[in-house]
Parts: structure tokens; sequence; C-alpha cells
């Protein structure tokens, strides 16, 4: 079953949910819901549905993964809520390989799309330390990883050497200055690894993938109501999910902005960024992990950097990209806000220090 489904068999697939009534319709969700999963509304008399196919390519073992959204949510007890299939299992598998889901659709609830405000960066930031709070007790064993070795930047270095050494499409020539560039940061790449096996910072169950896009909020209030987009929720340290706040929210410039001199670190964004993170997160973290957060941030930042920079070695093979060099562009704007990251540290650890 391609991602293009016929409607007979997103009828076919929907009706094998628990939703309490006869399916009226299903079409393609047109909002924002990322690039990894096919994601469709599925309307009753009653009720409206979130109905997504897994991307298995992505995400090779989907009852792991599904496992841990189920426990996730239930645990949080939030307006995130699975739908279970006809039987109670968290997914549907359909005849030709596909693995589907069902949430409840949250009708109050929109992403924000466009530059990042003081305030609404705060709030989803706020929503994140919530998030891992809230999960601190989650009841069982302990949470699968559905992607082994994600942060695990010491290997991603290592990859990254292997593909300037390799040169599979015959760029590094021409991008020496970045490979440069990021070999001058790979003191960088042991630092969280090297913290967490000494023991000093504990594992926690984190989101890796905390950004603006994956927070819903109330139109009317501005409050933001849920974190959404589980499926990489798994074991992991704080400063992933506070990495990736930074990463994302603290610039107004765009992930692959070619103009490199608008790519600038925020001072009052990060401050934003800060402030609710930990207000949401309140006594959840220790003082090794406050310590940490600003070295955090220029570890995730530098992974990421390490990752286009492969991907335009391979020959852009894993992000998908709208121009030729996009993925190097995504590149220099990663170095460009590690760079200054670097060179505001001391200002930036007082700002964490005073909160």
């Amino acid at each position: 079953m391609s991602l293009d489904v016929a409607a007979a068999s997103l009828h076919a697939v929907a009706a094998r949910f628990d939703t309490g009534a006869r399916i009226a319709s299903v079409e393609p969700f047109s909002g924002p819901a990322g690039h990894i999963n096919a994601s469709y509304v599925v309307q009753t008399p009653r009720s409206r549905f979130f109905l997504q196919r897994l991307n298995t390519e992505v995400f090779r073992d989907h009852h792991r993964l599904m496992e841990n959204v189920a426990r996730v949510t239930k645990h949080l007890a939030g307006p995130l809520q699975l739908v279970p299939a006809q039987g109670g299992a968290p997914y549907v598998a359909d005849d030709e390989g596909g693995v589907w889901r069902m949430y409840t659709y949250i009708e109050n609830g929109a992403p924000v799309v466009g530059a990042p405000s003081g305030p609404l960066v705060g709030r989803a930031a706020g929503a994140f330390g919530a998030f891992q709070r809230a999960l601190a007790d989650l009841p069982g064993s302990r949470l699968h990883e559905t992607i082994p070795h994600f942060h695990d930047t010491p290997r991603r270095l290592e990859a990254f050497e292997r593909a300037v050494e390799t040169d599979t499409a015959a760029r590094a020539a021409s991008v020496r200055s970045e490979i440069d560039q990021i070999l001058g940061y790979r003191h960088l790449a042991p630092l969280l690894v090297d913290a967490e096996g000494r023991g000093a910072v504990p594992e926690r169950i984190v989101h890796n993938d905390a950004k603006l896009a994956n927070v819903l909020f109330d139109p009317a209030s501005g409050e933001a109501l849920c974190v959404v987009d589980l499926d990489t929720v798994m074991p992991g340290l704080v400063l992933y999910d506070f990495g990736d706040l930074v990463r994302s929210m603290a610039t107004r410039a765009a992930e692959d902005e070619r103009d490199l001199g608008r790519v600038r670190l925020e001072p009052e964004l990060f401050e934003s960024i800060a402030r609710g993170y930990m207000t949401g997160a309140r006594e959840f973290l220790t003082q090794a992990e406050r310590e940490l957060l600003v070295p955090g941030a220029q570890v995730i930042v530098f992974e990421q950097a390490i990752r286009f920079l492969i991907d335009h070695l391979e020959g852009d093979r894993y992000y998908r990209i709208a121009r030729p060099g996009h993925n190097l562009d995504r590149c220099r704007t990663q170095l460009t806000l590690l760079g200054a990251l670097c060179a505001q540290e001391a200002a930036l650890t007082r700002t964490i220090a005073r909160m």
C-alpha cells in the first residue's frame, strides 16, 4: 500500500479502530504534521479523529514504538490520547504491511508556524519541561529505544569522518572549510556521553525532537496544551531536549537560511526558553543538569551540523532537499549558531544561574 492510499482502503483501516461510530469520511490532513508519517482526518457523525500511517522505513520496530506511545499517553492523561483498535491493540497492521494508529482529534489545539517570539518560546519550552517532569515517575520497565544511539555524538563524529574519507558524492574538496570547522569543535562530541557514563547526570525520559512545531497551543488563550509527535520519546538526557529547544527557537533565522548574517543567537529568546523550561521542569532538574544546559545546547547544535554535512557528503540521502546544496546550507546555519553559543557561553551561563 503506497502512501497515496485509496479512499476505500482508508475507510477500511479507520473502521478497525474503536471510534464508537461509523466512518463518514477520511481526508488527508492539511495542517503541519511532519514529513515522516502520512496523516489523515477521520470524521464520524459525532467526532473527528487523527489517523496516521507510520513510516516503517524510519521506525522499523513499530511494536515497541507503539508500546512506548501507549504507555506515555496513558500516564500523561492529557488531551493527546490513542484510540485503540477493535480488540484493544494500540495500532492496526493492514494486509500490505502498513502500520496505522489513531488519536483523538484535539479540536482546540493548533501548532504555531513561523518565527518565534519570546512569550511563545517560553510557553513551548515550559511544555517540554513539564513533559519531562510528568514522565519522571512513569511506572514499569524502561522505555524502548526507538532509534538506538540517536544522540551518541562521538558515534556521529566517527560517521562524519568516514563520510569525509569515503567522499561518496565527490564533494569533500568543496566543503573543506566546513569540515575543518566541525573538526575544530570535536572536543564537544564526548561531553554528554561522558557525563552520563560517569553518573554525573541521570537518564530520563525525553522527547528527542523538542521544537515549537511539536507543541499544540490553544488559539484563544495562547497557552500550550500538550506536546505531540511522540515517536522519538525514549530514555535519554534532559540536555538533549533543552539543546534542541535552543537550536530550533533561540534564533529567528530559518534552519536553511543562506544569509548567515541573519543567523544570530537572540539573548531574549534564549532567556525565555531557559525560564520557561526550568519553570516547567521545576525541582525535577539536578544541579549538574542545570550546569550542563549551555554546553548541552552546544553539543546538540554541533551534532546536527555533523548530520547535515554527512548527508551532503553522501549525496543527500536522508534529509529531503529543495535545492542543490540544501544540506550544506543547513550545516552552515548550525555552525554559525554554534559559534554564537560558544562566544556567548559565559553570558548564557549567567542567565541560567539567575534562575
